[in-house]
């Protein structure tokens, strides 16, 4: 088996375990048939995701906890530590700068995508809580293949924006699950430089956001992927260059 990164996890056996390593290619979005792996169960509880870490050297950088007033959620929070931490004196890190082992504990929230094309933006690691979520593995999908919609444009702009102006931005969309309800989920984005493909990437985390007293102790939504996200709001995040 070899990651979307070309990484075989064989050699990274904790990483591995933060894919989902079966497919639902050709499954039902509403097949509810088996039961998720308890691995994965233990991603989605909300006392196990307020303990991860990224794998950062010390002195962690200082990251702050709301962004424009809003407060992140613990994930975001830790993807934007581990982002300052590899950039070390650069604008952004680069795609070699990217080392797995550093994410085990984030990657089952994370979506880390490259750029094809001009309007081509491809997910090469969809976390195994994201595809319980989803129902289904995202993995080579281009998240603006599925036709036109209002603020298609819009969308891609802001994220060719983020290497640009070095920034990250965060994202809040409004999402349906299978039982027609409507939830807000939490976008952090952070860019990518190129590797020797020398194609730009962007990583960052999934979260949804509900209050304190609403959150299940094991989140178990499944979300309609057959309706467009409805987008709410962006704030973009100062790492150092100012905001656009």
């Amino acid at each position: 088996f070899t990651c979307p990164l070309q990484v075989p996890c064989k050699a990274l056996p904790e990483f591995r375990l933060g894919l989902r390593v079966y497919e639902f290619w050709g499954k039902s979005l509403d097949d509810q048939t088996g039961l998720s792996p308890r691995w994965v169960s233990t991603y989605l509880n909300q006392r196990h995701v307020a303990q991860i870490q990224a794998r950062v050297p010390e002195p962690r950088p200082a990251v702050p906890h709301k962004v424009s007033g809003y407060s992140l959620t613990h994930p975001a929070r830790e993807m934007l530590c581990w982002w300052l931490s590899v950039r070390g004196d650069q604008h952004i890190p680069t795609a070699d700068d990217v080392d797995l082992r550093s994410l085990v504990e984030l990657t089952p929230y994370i979506r880390y995508m490259s750029w094809e094309g001009e309007e081509s933006l491809v997910i090469r690691v969809f976390g195994s809580a994201l595809c319980e979520a989803a129902g289904m593995d995202l993995r080579g999908i281009d998240l603006f293949s599925f036709g036109e919609y209002e603020s298609k444009q819009r969308d891609i702009a802001r994220l060719k924006l983020l290497p640009r102006h070095p920034c990250g931005v965060i994202a809040f969309w409004n999402i349906t699950d299978q039982n027609g309800m409507a939830h807000l989920l939490e976008m952090m984005t952070l860019p990518i430089g190129p590797g020797s493909d020398g194609k730009d990437r962007i990583i960052g985390t999934v979260m949804p956001i509900m209050k304190p007293e609403e959150m299940p102790e094991v989140w178990d939504k499944t979300m309609d992927m057959e309706k467009h996200l409805d987008f709410h709001d962006a704030l973009f995040v100062d790492v150092g260059h100012g905001i656009p």
